[in-house]
């Protein structure tokens, strides 16, 4: 009588059983240069749509290869403070909405609250994308292998919190995205384990000449395009990382070492302040590109007339765009005053009076930008139209609130 041949198996193809649901197995899963089964518990921060579409692919991940290589993943979203009138809007979350079509746990937490933070389960990596908050060590020495993050820029230029916004603003031709590891005690000083290919911004093209560019809240806007652009190519980037097991430090030890050749330069984080119009400092190009990140821009308006003169307001404008090179040369060229009204006009030259227009304002000699709307401090928004009235003369605008004893900036003006 023959024994019955004995099996062996190798621990890592061995059936186990889920947390969640005692009667699933699992009989093909990858094995860890770690020396563990595949399926890692994934803690996910995240607040913006850039955010949200690296979630998008983790869940993707997770639900294409039935868990085997995430086998879950909850989310912490940053508590955004009521704002608005009385302070009773709240903005809408749309990570927190994908979040819970998946049913994934949320924890919804404050920097305060977040500084004294613990993960309520063990979590073998944290994942972190345009998140807003400093992950600190206490929290990455919860998971098994630290934290990632994806960084619209190559790192370490343009490392901060706001990367995409200073690339449009220095007019920089293309940029990038990189995986890197989370510092325990620095911003955006990690390793790069994974690094994209240079990407195009493309401003000049994505505006048509003698069109006024929309909001920066538009999916069309040159901003929201160049950050959907790079919220893909970085997702593309983490789930790469996650599936090819790079956040494994033994698989770490092993990758080549990526550098991008760039110089550390801070994105710092943009202020109102960096939406002042500088008359006599900023080039027209450098006053179009600030509104593509914020909209609006400002400076102050003074009247003069005679020896009567009211004190400058705050006038804001935008949105912008720059003049045609026919508009230069036919109507601006010439011109040795600050501002002048520009009637909208068809292909062949005829004036459309029933359109708004726009005003050139010169920010510096010979230097031009064109903006539709404008509205003075306690007023009501006005489009060109209402500038076309105005006596040149006797409207000036200013880059600074004069102090007292302090001479007005002077600019030429004419009746041309």
């Amino acid at each position: 009588m023959s024994l019955p041949r004995l099996i062996l198996r190798p621990v890592h193809l061995k059936p186990s059983t889920s947390r969640l649901f005692p009667s699933r197995t699992r009989t093909c899963r990858s094995f860890h240069a770690s020396g563990f089964d595949a399926g890692i518990k994934i803690l996910f921060c995240g607040s913006d749509d850039f955010s949200l579409t690296s979630l998008k692919a983790l869940q993707a991940v997770k639900e294409a290869t039935g868990d085997e290589v995430i086998e879950s993943i909850d989310v912490v979203l940053k508590y955004e403070k009521p704002s608005g009138r009385g302070l009773k809007e709240q903005r809408p979350n749309p990570v927190r909405k994908f979040a819970n079509s998946k049913c994934m746990s949320i924890y919804t937490l404050d920097a305060e609250q977040f500084n004294d933070w613990k993960p309520p389960h063990a979590v073998d990596l944290i994942v972190a994308v345009s998140f807003g908050l400093f992950i600190p060590s206490r929290i990455l020495e919860y998971a098994r292998f630290g934290g990632l993050n994806v960084h619209p820029s190559f790192l370490p230029k343009y490392w901060g919190a706001s990367p995409i916004q200073h690339a449009i603003i220095n007019d920089d031709k293309t940029t990038g995205v990189v995986v890197q590891t989370l510092h325990p005690s620095k911003f955006d000083a990690g390793r790069i384990i994974a690094k994209s290919d240079p990407v195009d911004i493309n401003i000049d093209i994505d505006i048509k000449p003698r069109t006024f560019p929309p909001p920066t809240t538009d999916p069309e806007s040159p901003y929201q395009k160049l950050e959907s652009k790079l919220a893909e190519v970085g997702a593309k980037l983490l789930t790469g990382v996650i599936e090819n097991q790079h956040y494994d430090h033994v698989v770490q030890s092993k990758l080549p070492e990526i550098t991008t050749g760039e110089r550390r330069k801070h994105a710092r984080i943009l202020t109102t302040e960096d939406s002042r119009i500088l008359l006599g400092e900023m080039t027209a190009r450098e006053v179009f590109l600030r509104s593509l990140v914020f909209d609006n821009l400002f400076c102050f308006r003074h009247k003069v007339k005679g020896s009567r003169s009211k004190p400058p307001v705050r006038l804001t404008m935008g949105p912008f765009r720059l003049p045609t090179p026919d508009e230069y040369e036919k109507r601006l060229k010439l011109i040795r005053g600050q501002w002048i009204y520009l009637p909208d006009s068809s292909e062949d030259g005829k004036i459309e009076k029933k359109k708004p227009g726009s005003v050139a304002l010169q920010v510096m000699p010979g230097e031009w930008v064109c903006f539709e709307n404008s509205t003075s401090a306690g007023k009501t928004k006005q489009n060109a139209k209402g500038w076309e009235q105005m006596d040149r003369k006797h409207v000036q605008l200013i880059s600074q609130l004069p102090e007292d004893g302090e001479e007005e900036e002077e600019f030429v003006y004419d009746d041309r």
